[in-house]
């Protein structure tokens, strides 16, 4: 990847901290700064859309995934190299390094150094480093047009052509005898949990059984703690959370025939199927059981929590009490438009079905009625079990970027490379790829 070509000159394009302090109109306005927002800018700046803006509280991009990688000491990605955020899956491999790519089955998997960098070289070369404003999106109010008017934390009220709710807010699911000690000093809910606040020497009891949990309990165990992990059921062993059947038609096809919204939120719960992880971190487990640095509680849940001292006595349902220094709960959460606030008046003004959770979108992603499109694991019920994933925000920003110029959004959602993949820099990434052939 290199610079845009003379289509996105920065000569043309504003700056998002151009616009404090006043009203800001027109153009596109996007709402989270995670993977999932910057695919759809990614997407957007490939075919010349200059016209853009980012709301996010932590002011850059990616910022929550980074803090999640050192959190949870996470060493490479469980998607493949070919999922990210640019719109060509092929553009990390071609810049990839040696020792950058970890192979798992068939598949090769970026390190989380290579994706960093990956990210920082992509925002770069599309220009998108000023695109984020440090700013909160509070409140979203819907004209008689359905379009949006998004009111922010900087007090900056914003009107864009179309907003692009890229949050994928989701509310912690914490275990009901965890709930009155969420915000006890020992307790650390979802992404607060961080193995670099380890007790030395002392005693963590994780709840969980997804790749979460893994990592942390291995991440706990390798800075010299004892950890207890204990799983509501069996550990889930699987290579993806989701499997690939259902990157392509054979699957897709008949989800998307389904007309029934609530059959297909049957259909992704079941594809999902809850957490899982991969076969190495089992085995890492295992082994780490083996020595006797952890022990691992499957089939059981947390009946009890009371305080003791600096520590917490936790019982277990099968009648088992330890302490514990730490308890991290990393059991995920639950995204639910029918109570997210940014969508309050989007339902109001233009009810939709909302399959527990999932609202019913149309081909573009947007809330019927509206020009408000919603992405990540919100447009599941479109895109299908992968909605949330990597893959799943490529596609749903080449959907966005395909309406912003007058296309159809089905036949945008499909794999494209090269040259059509991003055709803002097409002339520089030739040039790369040719060099010394």
């Amino acid at each position: 990847m290199h610079a845009p070509s003379r289509t996105t000159s920065s000569d043309r394009r504003p700056l998002a901290h151009d616009w404090a302090g006043r009203d800001r109109a027109g153009g596109t306005l996007i709402v989270g700064a995670g993977p999932a927002g910057l695919a759809v800018a990614s997407a957007l700046r490939c075919h010349g859309e200059d016209d853009l803006e980012v709301l996010d509280p932590g002011g850059g991009w990616l910022e929550r995934w980074h803090h999640r990688f050192a959190a949870q000491d996470i060493a490479h990605l469980r998607s493949p190299a070919v999922h990210h955020p640019h719109p060509d899956p092929f553009a990390l491999l071609a810049g990839a390094a040696d020792g950058e790519l970890v192979r798992a089955g068939q598949a090769n998997l970026p390190t989380t150094a290579a994706f960093a960098r990956f990210i920082t070289t992509l925002v770069e070369a599309l220009e998108l480093q000023h695109a984020v404003t440090p700013a909160e999106a509070v409140r979203l109010d819907i004209d008689g047009d359905g379009r949006a008017c998004v009111t922010g934390s900087d007090d900056v009220i914003r009107r864009p052509e179309r907003v692009v709710l890229a949050t994928n807010a989701r509310r912690p699911s914490v275990p009901p005898a965890l709930r009155a000690w969420s915000r006890h000093p020992c307790v650390a809910v979802g992404d607060d949990a961080d193995v670099r606040r380890t007790p030395s020497g002392g005693e963590v009891l994780i709840v969980g059984g997804g790749i979460s949990a893994g990592h942390l309990a291995l991440g706990a165990v390798a800075r010299g703690a004892r950890v207890r992990l204990v799983s509501r059921r069996r550990l889930m062993v699987r290579r993806y959370d989701t499997h690939p059947t259902w990157l392509g038609p054979k699957k897709l096809r008949p989800f998307a025939a389904e007309p029934d919204p609530e059959r297909r939120r049957q259909l992704i719960d079941q594809a999902r199927g809850g957490g899982s992880m991969p076969h190495w971190m089992r085995r890492s487990l295992a082994q780490a059981t083996e020595d006797g640095a952890l022990v691992l509680h499957q089939r059981r849940t947390i009946a009890a929590v009371r305080p003791r001292r600096e520590r917490l006595a936790v019982s277990l349902d099968d009648g088992s009490t330890s302490e514990a220094d730490a308890l991290w709960c990393a059991t995920g959460g639950a995204l639910d438009a029918s109570t997210d606030p940014l969508c309050a008046a989007l339902r109001r003004a233009h009810p939709t079905p909302i399959a527990r959770g999932l609202p019913e979108l149309d081909a573009a992603l947007r809330w019927p009625g509206t020009e408000v499109h919603l992405v990540g694991a919100a447009a599941g019920l479109l895109l299908g079990p992968t909605a949330g994933n990597l893959v799943g925000h490529r596609r749903a920003a080449q959907r966005i970027a395909a309406v912003v110029r007058g296309d159809d959004p089905v036949r945008a959602d499909r794999v494209t490379t090269g040259a059509g993949a991003c055709p803002a820099t097409a002339g520089q990434r030739l040039r790369s790829t040719t060099r010394g052939a």
